[in-house]
């Protein structure tokens, strides 16, 4: 407690206690009891010198006279301070996983001993409706008589720690998915005595990874049509970016021809003025229909290009 003997001799126990504590009816009923002869023992919170907290595992003893009657209090203690905080972080830290995921506890064969309300209402039970019964209440009938669910078992009595993502069922048969620990807790012999479940509901995450699923499925499916569907319009493409070529060869063909019998008929007969005429006419038509030709063969090659582009992004996609 931090004190020397000649500062606390003679002055009254109160001054380890907190000043809420010293004016309590508890306080009162403690050394009423003490003075009843009645033994008290616990763990007790304690104030040494300048404030400092300090917990004690303590008992309080009568001791009797020789007729039997109480005239002193003799105390044991043991400063578990250290030990009491770490209890304290500990416990903390379990009330903070508590208080943001499911936990349930078992017994080794697999009967539930209590659940926090974060996995209550994820299953949508009351307590009371689970304690005392089978962990194979959460799972579907095929499961539950399988031998990989014994295993299952078998593995957490083995002390053996198991985590996953776990189809359970809720109250009625709602499906649900969780993210789970099973975790084997050891006694003073390191024997698994019992099973911690922590869990988060991931359903919504789950529905959410097969509908992306399907989609994707679904998009391959689409885009190999797409594929086969661009593959076809290229060879379409193609096929008129040739026939285009074809028009333009017989096209410049033609007029090559009119010009040379535009040049005899000039040489020939050159008092046919008319019939000249006419030729060049065939010559300008002929070569008017090379550019269209041409024309159509460049429109036909981006055609192609571009069907091409689409081709490949089908297959990408």
């Amino acid at each position: 407690l931090g004190y020397r003997l000649e500062e606390i001799q003679g002055k009254h126990h109160r001054m380890f206690v907190e000043e809420s504590l010293r004016q309590t009816s508890a306080y009162r009923e403690f050394w009423a009891k003490l003075n009843r002869g009645e033994y008290e023992a616990g763990e007790f919170k304690r104030f040494g010198k300048g404030g400092k907290e300090v917990w004690i595992q303590a008992s309080y003893n009568p001791i009797l006279d020789a007729a039997g009657k109480p005239f002193k209090v003799v105390k044991y203690a043991t400063d578990i301070t250290a030990t009491k905080l770490k209890n304290a972080d500990y416990e903390g830290q379990l009330a903070a996983i508590s208080k943001a995921q499911a936990v349930i506890e078992f017994n080794l064969d697999g009967t539930i001993i209590t659940a926090n309300e974060n996995f209550l209402s994820t299953l949508g039970y009351q307590l009371d409706e689970i304690k005392g019964k089978h962990h194979s209440l959460f799972v579907d009938s095929a499961y539950r008589v399988s031998a990989e669910y014994r295993q299952f078992w078998a593995d957490l009595n083995a002390g053996k720690y198991r985590a996953a993502e776990y189809k359970r069922l809720g109250k009625g048969g709602k499906e649900v998915w969780i993210q789970a620990s099973y975790n084997p807790i050891f006694d003073l012999n390191g024997k698994p005595f019992k099973v911690v479940k922590y869990a988060t509901d991931i359903t919504k995450q789950v529905a959410q990874r097969e509908e992306l699923r399907l989609l994707l499925q679904k998009v391959a499916t689409n885009s190999t049509s797409m594929a086969a569907a661009a593959e076809e319009l290229t060879a379409v493409s193609t096929q008129m970016s040739a026939n285009a070529e074809e028009t333009s060869a017989q096209a410049n063909v033609v007029s090559a021809a009119s010009e040379q019998v535009s040049k005899n008929v000039q040489t020939v007969a050159t008092s046919a003025e008319e019939m000249t005429a006419s030729i060049k006419e065939i010559a300008k038509n002929a070569a008017e229909s090379a550019k269209v030709a041409t024309s159509a063969v460049r429109v036909a090659e981006k055609t192609n290009t571009t069907i091409a582009k689409l081709g490949e992004s089908s297959v990408e996609i």
